[in-house]
C-alpha cells in the first residue's frame, strides 16, 4: 500500500503546482496581478524550484529537493532585487556548491564511497570485476567499467556528475531481500547491462534528461525474485538499460 501512495502524492503535488500556475496566469490575463507573472512562471529557475518541491514528497529525495529549491531561489535573487550581478557570474559557483552538497548527502553509512572514479584517463578502457553485494559508485569528470559478480546483489548508489560509468550485471544474482539502485545523474550518464531474465522497474525523476530501457529481449514471464528497481533523479543526463 505504501508504494502505491508515494506516486499519488507526487502526482497530486505536481498537479497542484500546475493548477496554481494556470490560475496565476489566468488572473494576469485580466490584469489582476500587478507584475509580469508569466516572466516568473516560464523560467528554468522556477522549473527547478517546482521539481524540488515535487521531490520533497519522497523521503529519499528530500535532500536533492531542498538543494534544487535553494538553487532556483538563489538564481532568482539578482533579478528580483536588481543586484548588479549577472547570472553567469554566480552560475558555476552555485553549481559547485550544489554538487558538493549532493555528494555529502549521498554518503554511505561509513561516510565514504567504496568506489570512486575521478580522472577519465585513469579509468578509460579499464574493466574491473567486483564481487560486492552493495555498490556505492561516484563518477566525476570521468568514468569506468565495472562487472558485478555478486550472487547476493542488493543494489546500491550510482552518482554521476559530468561523467558516467558502465555496469555489467550479467553475472550477478539478485538478493532474496530485493535489489534497489538509487541513481543521481547531473550532466552525465550511466549504463547498466542486465541479464535477460531480470525484470526492471523504474521510479526515476527526470529534468531535461531521461531513462531509457533499450533491452533487445525482455522476459515474458514475470519473476518477482528477479526484479531490479531503479530510483533516483536525472538532470541533463540519462540512464540506459541494456542486456547485451
Amino acid at each position: 500500500m505504501e508504494e502505491n501512495n508515494k506516486p499519488m502524492d507526487k502526482k497530486m503535488l505536481a498537479g497542484g503546482l500546475l493548477i496554481l500556475a494556470g490560475a496565476l496566469l489566468f488572473l494576469d490575463t485580466f490584469d489582476l496581478v500587478y507584475f509580469n507573472i508569466g516572466h516568473y512562471i516560464f523560467s528554468w529557475k522556477t522549473l527547478m524550484i517546482g521539481v524540488g518541491v515535487v521531490m520533497l514528497s519522497s523521503p529519499e529525495r528530500k535532500n536533492t529537493g531542498y538543494i534544487l529549491i535553494g538553487l532556483g531561489v538563489l538564481f532568482w535573487l539578482p533579478s528580483i532585487f536588481e543586484y548588479n550581478i549577472r547570472l553567469k557570474q554566480v552560475f558555476w559557483p552555485l553549481i559547485l556548491i550544489a554538487v558538493g552538497a549532493i555528494i555529502l548527502s549521498r554518503r554511505n553509512v561509513h561516510g565514504k564511497y567504496r568506489q570512486t572514479h575521478g580522472n577519465a584517463k585513469a579509468w578509460s578502457g579499464e574493466s574491473r570485476y567486483v564481487d560486492m553485494d552493495y555498490m556505492d559508485d561516484l563518477s566525476i569528470l570521468g568514468g569506468g567499467n565495472k562487472r558485478i559478480q555478486s550472487k547476493n546483489f542488493k543494489g546500491g548508489k550510482i552518482t554521476a556528475i559530468f561523467g558516467g560509468s558502465e555496469f555489467d550485471l550479467k553475472n550477478a544474482e539478485i538478493s532474496p531481500e530485493g535489489c534497489v539502485i538509487d541513481v543521481f545523474t547531473m550532466f552525465g550518464g550511466s549504463k547498466l547491462i542486465v541479464p535477460e531474465d531480470w525484470q526492471v522497474k523504474s521510479d526515476v525523476f527526470s529534468m531535461f534528461g531521461g531513462f531509457g530501457d533499450k533491452r533487445s529481449l525482455r522476459p515474458t514471464d514475470a519473476d518477482a525474485s528477479k526484479t531490479l528497481m531503479i530510483k533516483g533523479f536525472v538532470m541533463f543526463g540519462g540512464i540506459e538499460i541494456k542486456n547485451f
